[in-house]
């Protein structure tokens, strides 16, 4: 199954994504997948990110939109500015304000507009800080995503971005050991990945680096946690990117089978 039908996307969304441990990997998948179709795909953030290294980039703004975006044929990521000395990467652009990319949504210049909302630092799983995430109001799909190889680990800086907030809203602390109903709770939790989501946003958590058939198994205990705990989400979905799996896992199956037990 393609990402795009597994999110139930069509031909037009402004899709955002937030968490961690697969956030720019999914918006490059999708950018294949809308170019596939013919879709006209943007790829932008709310806050700072390193280009897509496939992707031309384009440093713009909403006065100069229809004129720098007439000279690149999408798909094509923008973002404000260059980010000056950047930690942990060569280099890094900044984004725009939630209320620019809301203009770029309804300008209509993109079928796909993909926004990268938040940072990870490049850890498998995170929970959102404070002034996190930055969603634009008019994102029709938002995606908490989280890496299903955090599950086993401890909970330290080197695995989780912000372990104090993960603390914060599970039944776990920090040096405890992450279980697979820790990392549901936060991907649906109202100060986790439901954070700033506009109430009729479609949410549908995913669960990344499901590389093998037992790791599939843990992504599916952590989206039955998370989809047990909240009537927001139809659906939540699985994937490896390196071994080309995308599988949807519906609530209301997941419902089911809780009544059944």
């Amino acid at each position: 199954m393609h990402l795009a039908a597994a999110l139930d996307l069509g031909s037009s969304a402004a899709v955002t994504f937030v968490g961690a441990g697969g956030k720019k990997t999914a918006m490059g998948q999708l950018t294949g997948e809308g170019t596939d179709e013919g879709y006209d795909v943007g790829y932008t953030t709310t806050t700072a990110m390193p280009p897509p290294p496939h992707l031309p980039l384009t440093l713009t703004g909403p006065e100069e939109w229809n004129t720098d975006l007439e000279a690149h044929n999408p798909p094509i990521a923008l973002a404000r500015k260059e980010v000056a000395d950047p930690a942990r990467v060569d280099w890094k652009v900044r984004g725009f304000e939630a209320s620019v990319v809301d203009q770029l949504s309804e300008a209509g210049l993109f079928d796909w507009l993909l926004v990268k909302a938040d940072g990870a630092r490049r850890r498998e799983f995170k929970a959102p800080g404070d002034g996190e995430p930055v969603v634009p109001s008019t994102a029709t799909h938002v995606v908490p995503v989280a890496s299903v190889a955090a599950v086993g680990e401890t909970v330290t800086t080197d695995v989780v971005h912000r372990p104090e907030r993960v603390a914060d809203i599970t039944d776990i602390d920090i040096g405890d050991t992450i279980t697979a109903a820790a990392v549901g709770t936060v991907l649906t939790h109202p100060d986790g990945g439901l954070r700033n989501a506009p109430a009729d946003a479609s949410v549908i958590p995913l669960v990344n680096k499901a590389d093998t058939e037992p790791q599939r198994r843990v992504a599916t205990d952590v989206l039955a946690h998370a989809l047990s705990q909240t009537e927001r989400c139809s659906r939540g979905v699985i994937t490896s990117f390196e071994s080309d799996v995308c599988e949807v896992v519906s609530a209301a199956d997941i419902r089911e089978e809780g009544r059944d037990d």
